[in-house]
């Protein structure tokens, strides 16, 4: 059997008297999609931003492609990681948020590339035939010289799709990346997520979109007050819920 992705050991984060996440253990194997459901502010998205370094956990470990994220262990040495080490290991933990966070000067290609050429040291061309290639895939061939101000917000998503699968992570986490879109915008952006994970990609995704979550992931894990209520395949998470705390929560939004 294949080692984990993502390794999640006895995570908590605290701000402040606030325990945003409180013991969370979890493993996503290669290629899985697992999507994260539960109410606001139940540590979906700090759980996400703990598992690529945004957010220093409290406690815990977190593992990604076997390393441990934010560390660097030799032999019984444990250090933090610097600047340069953190973004090397950023760049292979894809992640999108629910705002877009593109550079308003650059065009859409020019959004694609930066990374590729900052942090993974491509040259301007072999970035540029990179990004294009990316901005075909997710359906923007034809706005690679527009700037974020003349995309819509699904475009502007998309973009930012593009961008994080430009570096080619080993993961790639999305943090309800629909919430901030006008509801006619959000299928663009599921339609793309969904090529994704058909394309092998090991995947967490934050989500309320429920329709999303039954269609493409392997697992949905439901969270309230920073802990895992519980796991499963979709089925059984939507249909056969164990525990009267999802079922609630499904009964509400699903009403």
């Amino acid at each position: 059997m294949a080692p984990p992705m993502i390794g999640v050991e006895n995570l908590a984060k605290s701000f402040g008297a606030v325990r945003a996440l409180d013991g969370v253990s979890l493993s996503v194997a290669p290629g899985e999609v697992v999507c994260v459901i539960g109410p606001s502010g139940s540590g979906k998205s700090t759980l996400l931003r703990c598992i690529n370094f945004l957010e220093e956990p409290t406690e815990g470990v977190v593992r990604v492609g076997g390393r441990r994220v934010g560390f660097v262990e030799t032999g019984a040495q444990v250090r933090r990681m610097g600047g340069r080490e953190l973004a090397g290991l950023r760049a292979d933990i894809g992640m999108v948020f629910q705002l877009f966070y593109l550079w308003p000067h650059l065009t859409a290609l020019e959004n694609v590339m930066l990374g590729l050429t900052e942090v993974r040291g491509l040259s301007t061309r072999a970035a540029a035939d990179r990004a294009k290639t990316l901005m075909h895939k997710v359906g923007l061939a034809d706005k690679m010289a527009a700037f974020p101000e003349h995309l819509s917000g699904g475009q502007r998503q998309r973009v930012a799709i593009a961008r994080a699968l430009a570096m080619e992570p080993k993961v790639m986490l999305f943090d309800e990346p629909t919430s901030a879109l006008d509801p006619e915008l959000v299928g663009e952006v599921l339609q793309v997520m969904e090529q994704v994970a058909r394309d092998g990609m090991t995947m967490m995704v934050a989500t309320h979109e429920m329709g999303f979550a039954r269609r493409v992931a392997d697992r949905v894990i439901f969270m309230d007050h920073g802990r895992i209520v519980e796991s499963g395949p979709p089925d059984e998470i939507f249909d056969r819920p164990r525990e009267e705390r999802t079922q609630r929560f499904l009964d509400k939004i699903l009403s």
